[in-house]
């Protein structure tokens, strides 16, 4: 799986973590569109080379105010390892699942890392049979 380390600015988003690609809507773009431009932006793959496997829509959390935020969690299989990376990161990695969940330094952006965690391993774990 492909993580990108944010640079360590105070501008962007988690600075100096390593995190899964991520990346919010311009207007009222489809979550798909969105997943597809975020990629091209951060790494230059293009949609070409990408396969979509599996989209989950998720609650990533609720606020004081009772209003839900939720994510999107797509899974992507690239045909290529060549990365160009944009301003908002500084490194790449291609990391197994058992390197990412013992990751200390990774992303704090999801509610509850664990559930995701395992939702991705189940995913990839199915695929492989």
């Amino acid at each position: 799986m492909l993580l990108l380390k944010r640079r360590n600015v105070p501008m962007i988003m988690n600075p100096g973590i390593w995190a899964f690609l991520s990346g919010g809507r311009d207007g009222n773009e489809r979550y798909l569109t969105t997943a597809y431009r975020e990629i091209g932006e951060e790494t230059s793959i293009g949609k070409e080379s990408l396969r979509m496997l599996y989209k989950e829509k998720r609650l990533l959390k609720e606020d004081r105010k009772g209003i839900k935020w939720h994510n999107w969690l797509f899974i992507f299989h690239s045909n290529t390892r060549k990365v160009k990376l944009d301003y908002e990161n500084s490194a790449y990695r291609w990391a197994t699942m058992r390197e990412i969940e013992k990751e200390i330094n990774y992303t704090n952006i999801f509610i509850n890392r664990k559930a995701l965690e395992a939702r991705i391993r189940r995913y990839l774990w199915t695929k492989k049979r």
